[in-house]
């Protein structure tokens, strides 16, 4: 998400939404989408987007305005040959994950595309990479990856220095990590399946628990870098960090789907379930659903 643009990931497509100078979605203005591109995971990167496929093949897409019409222009820079599940992106860096491999290339420019500087392993061989969060300052990044068996569920958890070339720590928890956010140089937030715990990586010690059991299952969160976070579960839940308890939930699915990623500002909220993409403003009244805009539209999709 970005003061202008809503971008959004359903049916292995990638679409862009303009928002309004109050925030909002603009239903009548331009609708990007790309075409069956087979998108598996995707970071916003400064003015572009980074994209990993269900064939590995990772992409580079820019929206570009012809003066008739916006379209997303797609510059292939890589081919790793297997599905990727995770990646993330700075301006020097782009990380991809898939089982329990991270591969670390160096984004040198358009035409040379990207070399692999590293690979490092999280977990077992039967893991499966769910979260990869960058620092502010990009020379960092966290990555967590989840294996399921019958009887539990275990998550690997490690910090990489990229610059150092370095694991900073790499362990083991006893429950399921659905995602990672690093919300300044030295906390991180981990997103489990009935908590969300703040990590202070100088001392790798756990400050902060919170309980989100009563709110079923947990699949996302999200956070303003300061005091507030969100986390989406079968509705979105509203949290300060200051406090133990929540101040605030927003139903957004009568179909009861997860959600499956969540962005908010200081004035409206926008959650992915696997039936659309749906907006929310802080009083809960008003919601936009992607689906409905395929009536105005359809050529786009």
């Amino acid at each position: 998400m970005t003061k202008n643009k809503i971008y959004f990931s359903c049916n292995n497509k990638l679409l862009a939404y303009n928002r309004a100078e109050n925030g909002t979605i603009e239903t009548g203005k331009k609708i990007l989408s790309t075409d069956n591109a087979l998108i598996k995971s995707f970071a916003l990167c400064d003015n572009y987007i980074i994209s990993g496929d269900i064939n590995g093949v990772i992409n580079r897409w820019k929206i570009k305005n012809n003066q008739n019409d916006f379209f997303f222009e797609r510059l292939k820079i890589h081919n790793l040959h297997y599905e990727i599940q995770q990646i993330n992106a700075t301006l020097q860096h782009i990380i991809a994950g898939s089982g329990n491999s991270i591969k670390i290339l160096k984004y040198t420019d358009d035409r040379k595309g990207c070399t692999v500087e590293n690979e490092i392993l999280c977990g077992g061989a039967k893991s499966y990479m769910q979260s990869i969060s960058f620092d502010p300052i990009g020379t960092k990044f966290a990555a967590s990856s989840v294996n399921h068996t019958d009887f539990y569920c275990k998550s690997s958890f490690l910090i990489y220095d990229i610059d150092k070339s370095y694991q900073v720590i790499n362990k083991t928890c006893d429950d399921c990590c659905q995602q990672l956010l690093w919300e300044d140089p030295h906390t991180i937030l981990m997103c489990f399946e009935n908590s969300i715990k703040k990590m202070d990586i100088r001392t790798f010690d756990i400050v902060r628990t919170w309980d989100s059991s009563k709110y079923d299952r947990l699949f996302c969160c999200s956070s303003d870098n300061m005091y507030t976070f969100m986390t989406g579960h079968r509705m979105v839940v509203l949290w300060d960090q200051r406090q133990s308890v929540t101040i605030q939930t927003y139903v957004v699915d009568k179909m009861y789907s997860g959600i499956n990623s969540l962005e908010f500002d200081s004035t409206h909220m926008y959650a992915a379930t696997e039936y659309g993409l749906f907006e929310l403003n802080f009083a809960g009244k008003d919601h936009f659903d992607h689906k409905e805009i395929k009536k105005f539209f359809g050529n786009f999709y």
